[in-house]
């Protein structure tokens, strides 16, 4: 990979991190806007909790080396989540943020899917 290429990829995931450590804070401590918009879409309290404890574990493991690639796409797939909510209950505009981070997720993804945990290489097959 470029050092281009790598550059930007942290630059994306460092941004990312917070976005996520603060979206995850909000629905964890129960602001009242995640509480209101969870209830709206049909979705469970405890849902709410385990979507933001998802995300805070995310933001943190995007920052580390060896879980990025991992940490990405399981935040694709809450973005995936998200997205499919704010298509399915307007306004459509609200999906935007989830769709521009879902395609910030991928190129993380795509960029860092190879990177395997040094604690799982002994169990791969060279």
């Amino acid at each position: 990979m470029s050092k281009t290429r790598n550059y930007a990829t942290w630059v994306l995931t460092i941004l990312s991190a917070p976005v996520y450590l603060a979206a995850g804070y909000a629905k964890v401590s129960g602001q009242v806007m995640m509480v209101q918009g969870f209830a709206a879409y049909g979705l469970p309290d405890w849902f709410r909790v385990a979507i933001g404890s998802l995300e805070l574990v995310g933001a943190i493991l995007l920052l580390m080396p060896a879980f990025t690639g991992m940490a990405s796409f399981g935040l694709s797939i809450i973005m995936i989540g998200a997205l499919a909510c704010h298509v399915m209950f307007p306004p459509l505009v609200a999906g935007i943020g989830p769709l521009v981070l879902l395609c910030i997720l991928t190129y993380i993804w795509l960029t860092r899917k190879n990177v395997v945990p040094v604690f799982l290489q002994k169990y791969m097959i060279h």
